[in-house]
């Protein structure tokens, strides 16, 4: 349950830290929210298709294929991990920089305003993928596995969206 709790949290910290940051640069922008929210949406409807795909793709592995299905989630999800870890560690400040630049673009009139819809979107969806795969793993793994994982990641979609929800308001008292 806290392995569960703990990846939601993580992922939704990141999606909602992205979506925070949109928020805040196009605080100014007329039907930004609609743009957000539309792609928060199409993210998770993104990351439920994700989610079937797996049980599809798992039904395909029965007896021993399950075991070794299992085991390539898990390692394709720690290095998806890993990779984006090492990845913000050294883009985090430029990813930031351009998500400002695109709310200027839009506001200004450069860009449609569907690219916000696009960024959150599809950065929803980075973040739900990724938490598909850890908790089908971390769900299949154990007798107990459904009730846990369910129960610890909603602590940690609720706790992620919290700490997102204080950084945005932080975020609006940065100039």
């Amino acid at each position: 349950m806290f392995a569960a709790a703990l990846i939601v949290f993580r992922e939704s910290l990141e999606a909602a830290l992205i979506i925070g940051v949109m928020a805040a640069a196009t605080l100014g922008i007329p039907g930004r929210l609609r743009w957000i929210g539309g792609g928060v949406l199409a993210g998770m409807v993104g990351a439920a298709l994700v989610a079937s795909g797996m049980e599809a793709i798992s039904n395909l592995a029965s007896g021993i294929g399950q075991e070794m299905f299992n085991a390539a989630v898990l390692t394709l999800a720690v290095g998806m991990l890993a990779w984006h870890n090492i990845w913000m560690a050294s883009h985090g400040r430029e990813l930031a920089l351009q998500a400002r630049q695109t709310a200027r673009q839009v506001q200004d009139g450069m860009r449609a305003g569907s690219v916000i819809f696009v960024v959150v979107a599809l950065a929803v969806l980075r973040e739900g993928a990724e938490t598909v795969l850890f908790l089908y793993g971390l769900a299949t793994g154990s007798p107990d596995g459904i009730r846990t994982t369910l129960v610890g990641a909603g602590g940690g979609l609720v706790a992620g969206t919290l700490v997102g929800a204080l950084l945005y308001l932080g975020l609006l008292r940065i100039p």
